[in-house]
């Protein structure tokens, strides 16, 4: 179903016109047979005023039963046609368009007759006291013409006033609507951390079921939501004291030992991927849009990634890998410990997994009413057909066998577009042209000017 308002519209309307129709049907054929009723009792009044004329004043007799009528375009000398016939049979008297022969045989009542090119009503009265036969007859096409008219009048004004109809049952329907439309513009006004009961004033019957069903919903997602949340966040920061610890302990038999085994090395490297992920785990709990309370304020990307390229350079300067920052300014309406988690993990992606001496590159710059924030390097890059998987929580190309020998928890980029849809931005991943690695492009709308300086005031 398309819509409400247009089917209780449309299904109004069709049953007005349907009774409409009914009942100016029965009403029509009523109105005909009254009409026939009222014209056979008018061809009885002319058949008694020739009973009681004068046979030998004719045109008065013709003035009398046929007054001229200005308002048809039929001449009266022919609606009406009228034969007196002596007790033998003999023509007394007959109007203009009479034949000359009977028009009916003489039986007294009503019948059909076929004459002059016409269907006629024609009436048989015998006089009592002179035996005369009158014979009075009316075309049956102008009483019809007649009667139809004066019905078409009666029924037009109901005819005109079914559009009316539709205009009104399509307001009030629409009226009558508008808690629904009200409900629907509360739940979608809502940010997407605010899961409270909704709450409209005078809620109609009808849709206080509804009313109370998102409501328990939204109550039971909201407890989901806190339960998850507390465990992901209580379990993770249980697991960062014994990750401490195992760590401080590794580093002392690290210490101890003249000449470490591979095996102690390995299992150093597992116990600090096993730290990220609990790191990374913490980040995307937090950063999640369905659970974070977001608070945005004006941003400059630029500065921002000066400084967190600040924190990471002694990292990329052990992997000797040259890093430039390239653009200026671009300020964007964002959270900034959320903003510094995609950029550090941008970062941290291209130098871990680009080989020794790979050349990194961060471009931050404006474009009409966009702010573009780029990351290319000249690693491996991912396939085309990857592009999309790798947003996946905890994939990782190759799976734990990644190519670059690189540990990893697969959720840096998962927590980027997590980070990316949480501000209103898009991400696209493609192959660098210069560098000839992994390009990520990250497209934000910026503030206006004047904006920006409210924001900050």
């Amino acid at each position: 179903m398309a819509s409400i308002r247009l089917f209780l519209t449309l299904t109004l309307i069709a049953i007005i016109v349907l009774v409409s129709f009914l009942s100016s049907l029965r009403g029509y054929r009523q109105s005909m047979t009254e009409a026939e009723t009222l014209f056979d009792m008018q061809l009885q009044e002319h058949a008694k005023l020739l009973s009681l004329a004068d046979l030998n004043r004719g045109r008065v007799i013709e003035e009398l039963l046929l007054p001229r009528q200005a308002n048809t375009q039929l001449s009266t000398e022919s609606l009406i046609a009228y034969q007196v016939f002596d007790e033998e049979g003999g023509l007394l008297l007959r109007s203009v368009v009479a034949p000359s022969e009977p028009m009916s045989p003489r039986e007294v009542g009503y019948s059909d007759r076929n004459f002059n090119g016409y269907r006629w009503r024609v009436l048989v009265v015998r006089e009592a006291n002179n035996g005369h036969w009158v014979m009075v007859a009316q075309r049956l096409d102008v009483r019809y013409e007649l009667a139809e008219s004066v019905i078409l009048e009666a029924v037009i004004p109901t005819v005109l006033g079914i559009p009316l109809a539709a205009l009104l049952i399509w307001f009030i329907v629409g009226y009558g609507l508008r808690p629904i439309q009200q409900l629907a513009q509360e739940v979608r006004s809502r940010e997407v951390s605010d899961l409270s009961p909704v709450r409209l004033d005078n809620v109609p019957r009808e849709l206080t079921p509804l009313t109370v069903s998102t409501n328990d919903l939204l109550r039971r997602l909201q407890s989901s939501f806190s339960r998850e949340k507390r465990f992901a966040a209580d379990a993770a920061h249980e697991l960062r004291t014994p990750i401490s610890i195992l760590k401080v302990q590794v580093h002392n038999l690290l210490a101890e030992m003249e000449s470490p085994s591979a095996t102690l090395e390995e299992l150093r490297q597992g116990i600090d991927a096993m730290g990220h992920l609990v790191e990374q785990i913490l980040v995307l709990n937090r950063t999640a849009p369905d659970q974070y309370m977001v608070q945005f304020v004006p941003i400059d990307l630029y500065a921002l990634a000066q400084d967190v390229i600040s924190s990471e350079y002694e990292q990329i300067l052990e992997r000797e890998q040259r890093f430039d920052l390239e653009g200026g300014s671009a300020v964007v309406a964002g959270d900034a410990t959320a903003l510094r988690s995609l950029i550090l993990n941008l970062i941290g992606n291209a130098s871990k997994y680009s080989p020794v001496g790979a050349h990194i590159r961060m471009r931050v710059r404006t474009d009409h009413e966009e702010a573009i924030l780029q990351v290319e390097d000249s690693g491996p890059g991912i396939p085309e057909s990857y592009r999309e998987r790798v947003f996946d929580r905890f994939y990782r190309l190759d799976g734990d066998r990644h190519a670059s020998g690189v540990s990893g928890s697969g959720l840096g980029l998962a927590i980027v577009k997590h980070i990316v849809e949480m501000h209103g931005g898009r991400i696209r991943l493609s192959e660098s042209r210069e560098l000839g690695g992994l390009c990520v492009t990250i497209v934000f709308k910026p503030l206006a000017e004047e904006t920006t300086k409210g924001m900050k005031a």
